[in-house]
């Protein structure tokens, strides 16, 4: 249970590979006194006492509203849940190979769980003094960046996300003028989800743990003033 005048951080952290990594990030920073860290079809092995794990389907509204039960206060939420395969789903090269599971499944997890987490934390990180809100994204929901195209599903999930974020931002600017909203795009980072298509990209690769390094810089670095932005995991901001 949280405590409600801890002068310490109190945050929720989703997500697996990059999710863990930045919850291990976290959790080495002595201003923050715990970390809960939600997970979906298999418990993460976690190494620290400052991190506390919890089921929860990322999916499920009445689920989601029934986790933050548990707490009565946060200083931060990051969802690092994403999907890009799996299940017969891959990403499609071109049009013709564009289908409904595919584009609902993307939809499903790489935008609605955001707008639920939201949705769910906003009365919690009200009274937070520095409080943020991130979603990993990726530079392939950049509508301004695509210079390659494919990917359609994955790209349209991503830009929906980064719509949320923005749109959040804009709200959350006179509701809770305090917190910091961003987009956070990772890098190519070593993962289940990124391992089919790593060897086929010259693209510099980061372990999970490096690039929750570069995101952890990030966040403790932005102000309210910069809520609303897409954020490079090298601190350059990538355009919408």
């Amino acid at each position: 249970m949280m405590l409600k005048d801890s002068p310490k951080k109190h945050l929720l952290i989703t997500g697996s590979t990059i999710g863990v990594a930045l919850a291990h990030r976290f959790a080495q920073d002595d201003q923050v006194e715990s970390v809960t860290l939600t997970w979906h079809s298999r418990p993460p092995a976690t190494t620290s006492a400052k991190i506390n794990t919890m089921q929860l389907d990322l999916t499920n509204d009445e689920a989601v509203h029934n986790t933050f039960k548990n707490f009565e206060k946060l200083d931060g939420v990051i969802n690092a849940v994403g999907f890009l395969h799996g299940d017969g789903v891959q990403p499609e090269k071109s049009i013709s190979r564009t289908n409904p599971t595919s584009f609902f499944k993307n939809m499903e997890t790489n935008t609605l769980p955001t707008l639920l987490l939201a949705k769910h934390s906003r009365g919690l990180l009200k009274d937070s003094h520095a409080g943020f809100f991130a979603s990993i994204s990726a530079k392939v929901g950049s509508i301004e960046d695509n210079r390659l195209g494919g990917w359609y599903s994955y790209r349209a999930s991503k830009a929906a996300l980064n719509m949320v974020l923005k749109t959040l931002a804009i709200e959350w600017s006179f509701a809770l003028p305090k917190c910091t909203v961003a987009a956070l795009h990772p890098g190519t980072v070593i993962s289940p989800l990124s391992r089919p298509f790593t060897n086929k990209t010259n693209k510099r690769l980061f372990s999970p743990e490096e690039s929750a390094s570069h995101l952890k810089t990030i966040l403790d670095n932005l102000t309210p003033q910069q809520s609303g932005r897409f954020w490079s995991w090298d601190g350059t901001e990538i355009p919408w």
